[in-house]
């Protein structure tokens, strides 16, 4: 992999990760980064007191490609680690990026390319495939693309820009105090909410990422907690805006630890791939659903009906 040697002037955009125990998909996340068809980044890298091999498959890294930068410390969390990438970081704009996903090659240029002629962004996230922790795709998820509809939903609760897809102004970011640690697993909801105040946000129509959801994920393992502290970053919201009579409308994303969780996103995964014509990901989960649940209406309905009927597209 050719190394890419940083002179005097700065990269125009700081990539920022934290990590904590990613092996298993770090390798992906990273050489999708690495293979962007925008090179003029600089690729930092936290170690948040990982007990795997994720440092040491940092450092391998590190020493073949000059962009990436490499961090590490005891565990303190993601938003001690990512405040601390961006208070190192010297681009103007920052790309957020988790180590379980995956960019697209041309994540980074699309996006530079909107923030270039739209200065007054401040946030920019986009669509992304949900795949499953295998990679299988399950569906995409599109969002709204202007302000006002996006600030509309986060201040009820319903985020509406995906943190993963994300590139941000640095500047707008200090300005704003970076992440607060005491909304944990709403972070992004509350800076979404703060930098709203400050300037516009928008989502490009366009699928940027790979996100994989799995129960070792941050947000999958705080779900409870999540709800909670993303009404607390809502109603912090409602008083700096002044606002009253203002719904909480946050709905469950993320699968429980309870077998009747579990079986209820099988079924919501196994649908969602029906219709989104991924055929292969809707027969594992429909076969998953019956064999949690064998006397449920619903699990076979499931099977029975994708059986019976094709999809809206072969993919």
């Amino acid at each position: 992999m050719a190394s890419h040697l940083f002179t005097d002037h700065p990269p125009r955009v700081s990539v920022i990760m934290s990590v904590h125990n990613g092996e298993r998909w770090l390798a992906e996340a990273i050489d999708s980064v690495l293979n962007q068809s925008f090179t003029d980044f600089e690729f930092l890298i936290h170690d948040d007191g990982s007990s795997d091999d994720s440092l040491s498959m940092l450092r391998q890294y590190a020493a073949k490609d000059s962009r990436i930068i490499v961090s590490s410390g005891p565990n303190r969390g993601v938003a001690a680690s990512v405040n601390q990438l961006i208070e190192s970081a010297r681009g103007e704009l920052l790309a957020r990026m988790d180590a379980d996903d995956i960019c697209l090659p041309d994540r980074f240029e699309k996006q530079i390319a909107y923030m270039a002629i739209n200065p007054e962004c401040l946030v920019l996230g986009g669509f992304d495939i949900v795949m499953d922790q295998d990679g299988r795709p399950i569906k995409t998820n599109s969002r709204p693309l202007d302000h006002e509809i996006i600030d509309g939903q986060n201040i009820r609760g319903i985020v509406s820009i995906h943190q993963p897809t994300v590139m941000m102004r640095r500047k707008a970011v200090c300005e704003c105090g970076g992440y607060d640690p005491s909304f944990t697993a709403a972070l992004d909801l509350d800076l979404w909410l703060r930098m709203a105040e400050i300037g516009r946000l928008a989502n490009l129509p366009d699928i940027l990422l790979k996100y994989r959801v799995h129960d070792k994920s941050v947000s999958a393992s705080n779900r409870d907690l999540q709800r909670q502290r993303c009404r607390q970053a809502c109603e912090a919201a409602w008083a700096r805006r002044g606002l009253t009579d203002i719904s909480f409308d946050y709905q469950e994303w993320r699968m429980g630890d309870t077998r009747a969780s579990r079986q209820a996103f099988y079924q919501r995964y196994g649908w969602q791939a029906w219709h989104s014509g991924y055929r292969d990901t809707w027969r594992h989960y429909a076969w998953k659903s019956v064999k949690q649940a064998p006397l449920s209406i619903n699990a076979w309905k499931l099977l029975i009906f994708g059986w019976l009927r094709r999809p809206m597209k072969q993919i």
